[in-house]
């Protein structure tokens, strides 16, 4: 729902229909340049008419409404800013079912989620094997170019509390990822908004395949209202750099899939189509900061049911139950990779929820009976049900058929990731020609 909040009226009060074009007042948007109008528009001349292109022309009595461009340049709101009930807690008020599958997915999370790790190193010479175990999630947020650019653009490069020194794609291609990501297993990594090619490479090289793009649009409410609060003063300062085209408002993270995992029937490892693959979020009050939404921890969480999630190039700020944390600027380490290694253990198929409930045993998290219920599900081509309904998400090794294993995603080779439902079946061949055509899933 795109309708602007402040401009309509309030209190519960319906909306009059569609928004009107055209009102008096001296700003844009019908009322004071730099705050919202108030009170409802008279309608002007119709689109297409002599008089509607002399009022847009003219900064006169009649002026354009609900112009979210304009606002923006007359503002620096961002017009992701009047998106409705875009809030975690907000979203799925209308949706029981859906609310009702985020919070046990939650509790499962919480309870299974080992205590926080973090070790402090330099990754340009740390040896990522010698943290003793393989993961099945790779949440990356390397220091590119992009961000010291976007810092100085803003004034705030001298005054930033972060290292924004960036680092060569040679030299994030040297992190040997490969070597610590098991099979199968996910990377997300961030790309900001100009690195999409280096970071699609960057994947290939680590030995994983791109079959998703979260992107992060953001929302700069908090500022517009300290902003409105102090009287205006100008438009807000966007968080760009010398080189854009256009106001960028948005974030990449892109996730690679290493090895074959097989939407239908691996319900022991992900639960697809719980999360979309946007976030919509206030960005950091310093535009300066590389600091991301923590809605990015709980979409990886509620996707993949593996509980050895590493992140590397993390803060302070990013340490957090269920994690391990690696990066030069956290403040201290208290990493025992004999420890850890022990969270772990025992027999994947038993060592987890609902028989075990606390962080100790086994590599999955678990489900439920009633998450299974309730998770949206993708059929095999062939079958009109809604795949497997065992409340334990089945297990791992499962035995397939030839015509099951034709429909895996992220089939073996890496040539296909093949889509179960065959309606929502995409091409793309963005990868280029070395990995194939890649088929990614556009449901």
């Amino acid at each position: 729902d795109f309708r602007p909040r402040p401009f309509g009226p309030k209190g519960g009060e319906p909306y009059p229909g569609p928004p009107h074009l055209f009102g008096p007042g001296p700003g844009p948007m019908g009322g004071p340049r730099g705050g919202p109008p108030g009170g409802p528009f008279p309608r002007g001349p119709p689109p297409g008419s002599a008089a509607f292109a002399a009022a847009v022309l003219a900064d006169g009595p009649l002026s354009i409404k609900n112009d979210y461009n304009q606002h923006f340049v007359d503002s620096g709101e961002n017009p992701s800013n009047f998106i409705r009930e875009s809030g975690r807690q907000d979203r799925f008020a209308e949706y029981p079912k859906l609310e009702r599958l985020r919070r046990l997915k939650d509790e499962v999370v919480q309870k299974r989620a080992t205590p926080a790790q973090f070790l402090r190193a330099d990754l340009r010479s740390f040896d990522l094997s010698s943290l003793g175990t393989k993961f099945d999630v790779i949440l990356i947020d390397p220091p590119w170019v992009e961000y010291k650019r976007r810092a100085a653009h803003s004034g705030l490069l001298m005054h930033s509390g972060e290292d924004l020194s960036p680092w060569s794609v040679e030299e994030m291609a040297a992190l040997r990822i490969g070597d610590v990501g098991d099979s199968p297993s996910f990377c997300f990594l961030w790309a900001g908004c100009t690195h999409l090619e280096e970071a699609r490479w960057l994947l290939r090289v680590w030995g994983y395949r791109r079959c998703e793009d979260i992107c992060w649009v953001k929302q700069n409410c908090r500022r517009a209202e300290e902003n409105r609060e102090n009287g205006g003063g100008g438009p807000l300062v966007s968080a760009n750099d010398d080189n854009a085209w256009m106001r960028r408002v948005k974030e990449h993270c892109l996730v690679g899939i290493k090895g074959t995992v097989r939407r239908n029937t691996d319900g022991f490892f992900v639960h697809t189509n719980v999360d979309t693959d946007v976030i919509v979020e206030e960005e950091p009050e310093d535009t300066a900061s590389t600091a991301k939404p923590a809605e990015i921890y709980d979409i990886i969480e509620h996707f993949c049911l593996g509980r050895r999630r590493l992140e590397l190039f993390g803060t302070d700020r990013c340490v957090r139950n269920g994690w391990l944390t690696v990066g030069r600027e956290i403040s201290g380490s208290n990493f025992s990779k004999e420890r850890y290694a022990k969270w772990f253990e025992g027999d994947p198929n038993e060592m987890r929820w609902p028989l075990v409930k606390n962080h100790e045993g086994g590599r999955y998290c678990g489900s439920s009976d009633e998450i299974e219920a309730l998770r949206p599900r993708s059929p095999p081509k062939d079958q009109g049900g809604g795949g497997r309904s065992r409340g334990d998400g089945g297990r791992p090794g499962a035995e397939m058929g030839e015509k099951e294993r034709s429909y895996a995603w992220g089939a073996a080779g890496g040539d296909a990731a093949l889509n179960s439902n065959a309606d929502a079946l995409g091409e793309s061949a963005i990868d280029g020609l070395a990995d194939g055509m890649e088929r990614t899933d556009a449901d």
